[in-house]
Formats: C-alpha cells, structure tokens, sequence
C-alpha cells in the first residue's frame, strides 16, 4: 500500500512537471520570438506582451518565426479543439491540450493571442517522461527503504521499553549502530543490566531475611507445644501463628511491588472476604456496623483482597471517632468513618511511605499504597467522597 502512495506520489508529481516545461518551453519560445523579431526590451517570461505582435502577423510570417523551434500554425481551430481535445492544464492566459498525438498551446491577454501546435508527438516526448518518473520513484522508494532502516531500531526499543515496563529484564537492547537512536538503546540497555542485578541481590536478600525469621517461629511454635500451661499455650501459639502470617503477608506484599504476581482470580462472596480479613486482622466485630443490602459476588484473588479488605478496617479503626460501618449493595463496597476531610487528595494517600494518613508511630505508610496497587492489579480503584462528617471509602465493581 505505502509503496503504490509512493509511486502514485512520484506520477503525479512528474505529470505536473511535465505539464511545466511544456509551458515554459513554450513561453520561453515565445517570448525569444518577439525580442527578436519585434521589441528588443527584453522580458520576462511570466509577464504579460505589452503590445500586439503576434496577432498582427500573417500566417507565412508566423510560420517561419515558429519553423525553427519545432512549433507550427494549428490546421484546426482553437474551437474544434476545445470540442475534442483534451485539456492538460489551464491558467487565466494560457491553456495546454493534447489533440490526436500532438500538444497545442493557447495564449489570449489583454495585449495579444496566440495558438500554435508542438511538431513533437507526445510519443516522442513518452520516453523522457517515463524515465523521469521511474527516476523519482525510484529516489521515493530508495528514501522510503533508507528510513526504514533508520527507524527498525527504535521501533525495537520502542517494544524493548514496552516489555520493561511490564516487568520484564530479560531484554537485551545493545546495537553496533553509532547513531544516536543506537546511544540511547546501549544507554537504556546498561540500565537494564543495573537493574537487574539490583533486583537479583534484593531477592537473594529478602530470601535470606524470610528463611532467618522463619527459624525462631518454627522453634518458638516447637516450644509451644511443650509447654502444659494451656493458657500460656494458647497465647503464645496465637502470637507465633500472628507472626507466621505476617512474614507471608511481607512475602506477598513482596512479589506485589516487584510484579511478580499472577492473580487467581475466583467467585466469592464478599462477606466471606471480609471474614477472612477480620481473621487477619485478629479483632471482633463489636467496633463494625455492617449495613449489608445485598448478598454481594465479586471474581477477585481471595487472599489479595482479603488484605485490601484488612488494611482500609485497620485504617478505618486507627482514625475514626467512633465505630465504622461497613455498607455492601448491589455493585460497590463502601467503608465508612466518622472525622475530618482528607487534607490532600486521595492519589496523595496512595503512595509509598505516606505518613501524613498512617503516622510514624502506628504503621509504615504502606497500608493504602498496598490497597491501591491490588485494586490496579483487578483493574478496579479506590473512591473517596467526604459527607456530613463522614470519610467514606468505596470500590465500585465492574
């Protein structure tokens, strides 16, 4: 498709220039005729005749000014032309057409008319034409080839920069090139290659980090069953048990920032999700209102929204004034609390380390980030509207 544009392109391009050095050709002529023949003032051929020359020579004489370069009176008149040749191209003093393989030029001003016939067959005059068609269109296809093999590489970096984006280091995005969209991509590629052993020494050390505190839970767990006070025995396998689930809860919370999660996604009901995060979250219900209208399904990670679930109760029980309501309809889930309007916009609480909403003291200014980064994993997102004293956050479902 792009290489016919580009030869359409490059035809009609050498039509028009065919159609201008038949005109000039013949101006020009016509012009050299008259300084000649008549004025000598010399002119030039975009202007005008000033004064009547050609119309007042007779036929014979005209013959003989135009004999020399290859132009002749017409034997069909400017009428039957008009009838039955074909039009080239027209200007508001001049009109070009071809007629039974010949080319005739019409000239009429203010000042003087001409109408003459090129002896050259428009045959005759194919050959350069076409030459010079293929020609452009061969310099058309020629730049065409050339910048496509100056833009492959950046269309590969183009995708190579996709796939980064999407999580992906195995990449390679060096080149031999010694142009500049090859200095990015060698750049871009030694960031990678950074990058990536970034990540492979940040693994191995969360790997090391999970395996030594899982040893004293397992001792500790071991112990616990040694003991025979019941009562201690349960307590302690209560905080071991907490503490087991938190490491996985890290582990998980681990793979979510670095992407390295696959979603198992699944029907369930969400009042069951909610069981499984007040679980989590090892509280009663007695500081909850639940204010459940609809028996609501949603097709979501169990595990991952569980903790969604658990961190917006837990900041909800952290910053309300009084017990927090929990409002499930036919399509969102709503947690509400009762205090004062987020200072900033909610996309502010979402980030990273934010201890404007979960202070120093009480957490790290991950829970909301972690809430967000699950929802964006189920394409789905946090709202937030403030209403008669209230803070109500909800999610809407598709």
């Amino acid at each position: 498709m792009t290489t016919h544009t580009i030869i359409y392109v490059g035809y009609s391009i050498t039509k028009q220039e065919k159609i201008n050095l038949l005109t000039n050709r013949y101006m020009e002529t016509l012009f050299k005729i008259r300084n000649n023949n008549g004025t000598r003032r010399e002119q030039n051929a975009t202007q005008s005749f000033p004064h009547p020359f050609f119309s007042t020579l007779s036929k014979e004489k005209l013959e003989s000014y135009l004999t020399p370069y290859n132009l002749s009176v017409p034997t069909i008149s400017y009428e039957k032309l008009k009838k039955k040749g074909d039009i080239l191209s027209m200007n508001t003093h001049w009109e070009l057409y071809e007629y039974e393989g010949y080319t005739y030029f019409y000239r009429d001003d203010k000042f003087d008319s001409l109408f003459i016939k090129d002896k050259v067959k428009v045959s005759d005059k194919t050959l350069y034409f076409v030459l010079l068609t293929l020609l452009l269109n061969s310099t058309f296809l020629l730049f065409y080839l050339f910048l496509l093999k100056k833009l492959s590489p950046l269309k590969r970096l183009k995708d190579n920069i996709s796939r980064f984006s999407q999580g992906d280091l195995d990449i390679d995005t060096s080149t031999q090139g010694k142009d500049e969209i090859s200095a990015v991509s060698n750049e871009f590629n030694n960031a990678i290659i950074e990058i990536r052993d970034l990540t492979e020494s940040r693994n191995l050390f969360l790997r090391n980090i999970m395996h030594e505190l899982k040893t004293p839970i397992t001792k500790g767990k071991l112990i616990c069953r040694l003991m025979k006070n019941e009562e201690h025995k349960k307590l302690l396998q209560k905080v071991f048990e907490r503490e087991e689930y938190l490491l996985l809860e890290f582990a998980k919370i681990e793979q979510l920032t670095s992407k390295n999660i696959e979603l198992n996604k699944k029907k369930y009901r969400l009042v069951d999700i909610i069981d499984q995060a007040l679980d989590m979250q090892m509280i009663s219900k007695e500081n909850i209102i639940f204010d459940i209208h609809d028996n609501l399904f949603v097709e979501v990670d169990f595990y991952l929204f569980a903790i969604v679930i658990k961190n917006l109760i837990d900041n909800g029980l952290k910053y309300s004034n009084s017990n927090i309501t929990i409002t499930l309809n036919q399509n969102y889930f709503a947690l509400q609390t009762e205090g004062k309007k987020l200072e900033k916009d909610l996309s502010e609480y979402l980030k990273p380390f934010n201890r404007d909403y979960e202070t120093t003291t009480q957490s790290l200014g991950l829970g909301l980030y972690i809430v967000g980064k699950i929802l964006k994993l189920h394409q789905l997102k946090l709202e937030y509207i403030y209403k008669e004293t209230h803070n109500i956050f909800y999610i809407q479902f598709h």
